[in-house]
């Protein structure tokens, strides 16, 4: 039978892609001004201008890219019709590229992260970021709701530490053979995603445990609002914090082939 659009499942997944996204890009955003706002209110602490510095990339980086891609995905819930000038998505996904483009390309920002942010900081901040992670990680109780989604990000960690150490030894091995320099930076995009992600799906997580304790008391208006928030959480953890794992290996596997090939043949 003749269904709503929104009864597709292919629908459904798109628009669920573009809801967690958006929902995580947002947090990641809001974090980092909070961030600013506590640099403002504790002008001692330095290292909350160094956190600042380390989210700086992935806020401009990642959500870019993402944001250009996921517009994408906006116009193709609507088929034919969303690429009209009907609707303003055709604007939009052409306005939308710049960001990816000024202040610096993404490729630009990859390596301020992993160079100026990591590296130079010797992977303090880094590691005071993960930990703050962590205790979400480890904070459920017997019978967490979140178990599972917690798991996830547990992994998701862990396999950007391992991709950052991959990175950090060919930079290490480029001091006695310079070209070791280029599998770090063919890997520098990869790395500031999976950073980005991870660092999105402990937010959504967070929001998701508040979102839960909410829904009990919830009106019926309130409900639905709630429950989205539990389920942009559970999907992006199933969905998207995986993704660093293949990212790990890639980097941990790097022939540097690619910077060997013949400039001619591309």
């Amino acid at each position: 039978p003749r269904v709503a659009i929104i009864r597709h499942a292919d629908v459904r997944r798109m628009l669920m892609e573009q809801k967690a996204h958006a929902e995580g890009m947002r947090a990641l955003t809001l974090y980092s001004a909070w961030v600013l706002d506590q640099i403002q209110l504790n002008p001692e602490d330095k290292g909350l201008a160094k956190l600042d510095d380390l989210l700086l990339p992935l806020v401009k980086g990642y959500c870019s890219e993402r944001s250009y891609d996921l517009m994408g995905q906006c116009l193709q819930v609507l088929g034919g019709s969303g690429f009209t000038v009907d609707y303003p998505l055709e604007q939009y996904i052409r306005d939308l590229k710049i960001d990816s483009l000024y202040e610096g390309t993404t490729g630009i920002q990859a390596q301020d992260l992993f160079f100026r942010k990591i590296a130079r900081d010797q992977g303090q901040t880094l590691m005071g970021l993960a930990a703050k992670i962590m205790e979400t990680v480890q904070g459920g109780s017997e019978g967490d709701p979140f178990a599972k989604e917690r798991a996830l990000l547990g992994k998701a960690l862990e396999d950007v530490q391992a991709q950052v150490m991959a990175m950090v030894g060919y930079a290490m091995a480029a001091m006695q053979d310079p070209p070791q320099i280029y599998k770090t930076g063919l890997h520098a995009n990869a790395l500031l995603f999976s950073l980005a992600e991870t660092v999105m799906g402990w937010l959504l997580i967070r929001h998701a445990e508040i979102a839960q304790a909410a829904l009990a008391g919830a009106s019926a208006k309130d409900k639905a609002f709630y429950e989205g928030k539990v389920a942009s959480a559970r999907w992006f953890a199933a969905n998207v914090l995986p993704k660093s794992a293949r990212r790990r290996t890639l980097a941990e596997n790097e022939t540097g082939d690619l910077m060997t090939m013949p400039d001619e043949a591309f």
